[in-house]
């Protein structure tokens, strides 16, 4: 054979080979796949594939299963028992990690809750009022050395019609911490469902200060109603986070310190935490010690507190500055 007629018996021996390769691959294929019964469409009713592999319970698996479950705090929130049921939530890496100590939390001699490691040498004390506490003894409160500061509710937002109102007792409250120099912070319980309206709740607080010496936070607060009807509760994460934002701009604005208060569970579920790294926190978490991710100033450890000055009970909250 010439050179030609070598190419030309080559190449259509490899396609000769080549062909009679793939038909007994689709044949041996589709063979596999019948016996295995991965070309049906649709699974037969009944049938079901036994792979034959059981995990046991020994005790490699037993670590496995602990190391993962002691691996999800440091990445998510649970909301519920932690376990296969619990409710997990991402942690934001926009909003800075607490670093405390749990073990360094106290009661001290004063009943009350305080927190001292290396870096904290102690905290503050604080309560927050509003017309729930009818009955205050302004005079024995400020005497008390156990109490650092107040928070006073400035008013709040009606959750069906939006309108913004005065706190019943905040002007009476207003001139107690005036009249006795009382360290004060205030804050408006929210319903807003836009940046604008967030905004209109912080211009209404601003206008409510006067002579007020406010020389803790200002402070948006965040909750669910549980009704049907509540405008925020039917808002979207999205639109709540508007609200806030637009509220602590206007406050910081302003030349205060914004910040924002709501539950562990508000914080993980009815909120953009990547759009609220710049602002101060508030956690209410009614527990022995805090279970939270991010960095907070204050702790609203209990609803159930007992001051000299108040009658009935009372929201104690441990401060970090």
């Amino acid at each position: 054979m010439d050179t030609q007629q070598i190419k030309k018996f080559t190449r259509n021996w490899c396609i000769l080979v080549g062909s009679v390769c793939l038909i007994a691959g689709i044949v041996i294929g589709i063979f596999i796949g019948r016996s295995g019964g991965f070309t049906n469409s649709k699974a037969s009713p009944g049938l079901s594939y036994e792979s034959g592999y059981t995990l046991e319970d020994t005790e490699i698996t037993s670590l496995i299963y602990d190391n993962y479950w002691n691996y999800i705090p440091t990445a998510y929130i649970n909301v519920g028992e932690l376990g296969p049921d619990a409710l997990l939530y991402k942690i934001s890496d926009k909003v800075e990690r607490n670093n405390l100590d749990v073990e360094k939390f106290y009661t001290g001699d004063d009943g009350y809750m305080h927190y001292s490691d290396d870096n904290i040498k102690d905290t503050l004390v604080g309560v927050d009022l509003s017309t729930f506490q009818s009955d205050i003894d302004w005079e024995t409160l400020a005497k008390n050395k156990d109490i650092d500061f107040v928070m006073l509710r400035v008013g709040y937002r009606g959750y069906t019609q939006g309108g913004l109102m005065l706190d019943s007792s905040f002007e009476d409250s207003k001139a107690a911490v005036i009249k006795y120099k009382i360290p004060t912070g205030l804050y408006f319980f929210t319903q807003a469902i836009t940046y604008d309206e967030g905004v209109e709740e912080a211009n209404f607080v601003l206008k409510q200060i006067g002579k007020m010496n406010v020389k803790y936070p200002i402070v948006i607060d965040s909750e669910l109603i549980g009704d049907s009807e509540a405008r925020g509760d039917n808002a979207s994460n999205d639109e709540r986070t508007d609200g806030i934002v637009g509220f602590c701009e206007t406050i910081k604005a302003a030349g205060y310190t914004p910040m924002i208060y709501a539950s562990r569970n508000m914080f993980a579920q009815c909120l953009d935490m990547d759009r609220l790294g710049d602002y101060e926190l508030w956690l209410a978490h009614y527990a022995n010690v805090p279970n939270f991710p991010y960095k907070y100033t204050g702790w609203q450890y209990t609803e159930s507190g007992t001051v000299d000055g108040i009658s009935g009970d009372v929201d104690l909250d441990l401060w970090f500055k």
